[in-house]
């Protein structure tokens, strides 16, 4: 009898713990929109590579096209009124890009002024498949904005 107990115990011991356990998390999508909020303002984020721009607008600018080399593309909006966003902003940007061996580079960006949006430009090196993580301030009316994200890049061919 001592003998079925243990066996008993042994066999229903695994399902009494395994009940107890708890669910493993779900997985979950994490979004990354192309923009950050900050109260009224909307900062616009894009990246392309530098070889998508026309020859003679990267010489305007005074931008490399090359294959390892890719454009960052800042913009600042603010809500109005009506709800919809304005046009991009004047403003001043600064940061720089972190890799994930931990070497950071400092981003000069170049203020495009058009008639109706002004936007900002920096050009940054990647290599191939390459994780960078950035850091910028975006300083406008007075109020600094902090903007972080992650991008990964790919050389173009």
């Amino acid at each position: 009898m001592h003998q079925i107990l243990i066996l008993a115990f042994a066999l229903f011991l695994p399902l009494a713990s395994a009940q107890a356990q708890p669910e493993p998390p779900a997985a979950r999508i994490i979004e990354q929109k192309p923009w950050q909020d900050h109260g009224d303002y909307r900062v616009l984020i894009s990246h392309f590579n530098s070889d998508f721009l026309q020859p003679a607008t990267a010489s305007a600018l005074g931008l490399t096209r090359a294959a390892n080399q890719a454009i960052i593309n800042i913009a600042v909006t603010r809500k109005g009124a009506d709800g919809y966003y304005s046009l991009g902003l004047p403003a001043q940007v600064w940061g720089h890009s972190v890799n994930l061996m931990q070497q950071q580079k400092t981003l000069d960006f170049v203020e495009v002024a058009e008639q109706t949006a002004t936007y900002y430009l920096a050009p940054v090196r990647i290599t191939n498949e390459e994780v960078l993580h950035f850091s910028l301030t975006v300083q406008i009316d007075d109020v600094s904005l902090p903007i972080t994200f992650t991008r990964t890049f790919y050389v173009s061919d």
